[in-house]
Order: structure tokens, then C-alpha cells, then sequence
């Protein structure tokens, strides 16, 4: 920045990132601040600032920052989740919910905010819309031969497991995450011997207890 002090340069952006990993929030909110008026256009700015805003406490400034977005932007899904997350960092889960459901009334399905709606759900201790959203999100992976991410399978999973619907759906999913995510197998592991359980299946839900067991032990 010192030998290329022009305010069309990138090296703000890049510089209070790194500020951001260094947990210098109060260097970087200053960089960052200047950068958006400069370089407007940048939505990854937008995106910095608004997490160091969240983290702060600082949600109506937020909100002002996403308001003065250039008209171009404002229509952008970007801008549309930021509003959206701020909603849900400062508590307002409600707005946050209305906000999500008008955009399916006007636009086709996007998981991103199909996400971000389930999540506030969640908060909203609403879980079996949570769950069906998780579900649709899933279905909509497998009919497009999508991988599915597997915090998605979880949360379905953890939902519906926590709902009492302990059937072989929900344990093979859990098998199937304790592939993917051999650091948490013990945990899916253990939620497998506790459907068989309730199966009836004691026989295997000892020989899963016990390996959730030795696993842990390891970690």
C-alpha cells in the first residue's frame, strides 16, 4: 500500500483480510470502510465488513452499509443473503423468515437461501420446517446428481433423530456421514446403536455402542 497508494488498488481488500486473520477487526474495519467508498463495486468488501459489523454488535450499521450498495447490486443474491444474515445475527429471525419466503414467491429455488431459511427455522424452533427444507435441499441435490453437503445430511438427520424418527433412513445416513466425516464417526456411530436400539436390534446396537466407544477413547 505504501508504494502503490491509488484508490483503484485491490491491496486493502487483501490487506484487512489478513487483518481479519489476525483478529485485528478494528484495522481492518478501518481499511475496509475506506476501500467500499473508493471501490463500490466490491462485494467481497461488503461481505468483510458486514462479519466484523456482526461480531461488533454493530447491526444498524450493517444495515446502512448494505443500503448504500450501488443500485446494480442491490438486486444481487449476494446483497440479498447479507440482508438476511444481519436480520438473523441481531435476533430478528422473523424478519429474517418473511425475507426469505417472499424471495421463493418471485424466484425459482436456490439452495443458498433454502439454507439460510432452514437455519432460521432452527431458531426459531420451528424444526419441522427446518427438517422439510433439509429434505427438499437433499431431493433436489440427488435429482440433479449433485453432491450432498454433509452438514445437510446431518442436520436432517440430527432433526429428525431428535423428533423420535428413528428409522433405517436416518441410520444409513448416519453411516453414511461417519464416512465422510471420520473425525465425528463416533458420534454418528453412537446415534446408529441407539436407532438399533430402538429397533429392536440389540445385537447391533451393542456391536456400534462399543465401537463409538473405542473411538472416542482415540480421539
Amino acid at each position: 500500500m505504501e508504494e502503490n497508494p491509488t484508490a483503484d488498488s485491490y491491496i486493502p481488500l487483501e490487506l484487512a483480510t489478513a487483518y481479519l486473520n489476525l483478529q485485528k477487526h478494528s484495522e481492518a474495519q478501518q481499511l475496509l470502510e475506506t476501500f467500499v467508498e473508493d471501490q463500490p463495486q466490491a462485494l467481497p468488501a461488503y461481505q468483510l465488513l458486514c462479519e466484523i459489523y456482526w461480531e461488533t454488535g454493530a447491526f444498524e450499521q450493517a444495515e446502512a452499509l448494505l443500503n448504500s450498495v450501488p443500485g446494480e447490486l442491490t438486486e444481487s443474491l449476494a446483497v440479498f443473503i447479507l440482508k438476511g444474515e444481519t436480520m438473523f445475527h441481531a435476533g430478528n429471525y422473523s424478519g429474517a423468515k418473511e425475507m426469505y419466503q417472499n424471495f421463493f414467491k418471485t424466484y425459482s429455488w436456490n439452495e443458498t437461501v433454502a439454507r439460510a431459511l432452514a437455519k432460521t427455522h432452527e431458531a426459531l424452533n420451528e424444526f419441522a420446517n427446518a427438517r422439510n427444507l433439509y429434505r427438499k435441499i437433499m431431493d433436489e441435490c440427488h435429482s440433479c446428481h449433485a453432491r450432498i453437503d454433509p452438514y445437510v445430511k446431518q442436520r436432517y438427520a440430527d432433526l429428525c433423530f431428535d423428533s423420535g424418527m428413528l428409522n433405517t433412513d436416518i441410520l444409513d445416513l448416519y453411516l453414511a456421514l461417519a464416512q465422510e466425516l471420520p473425525d465425528k464417526a463416533a458420534e454418528y456411530y453412537e446415534k446408529v446403536s441407539r436407532i438399533y436400539d430402538a429397533q429392536g436390534n440389540h445385537t447391533e446396537a451393542e456391536r456400534f455402542r462399543t465401537i463409538a466407544e473405542k473411538m472416542a477413547q482415540r480421539q
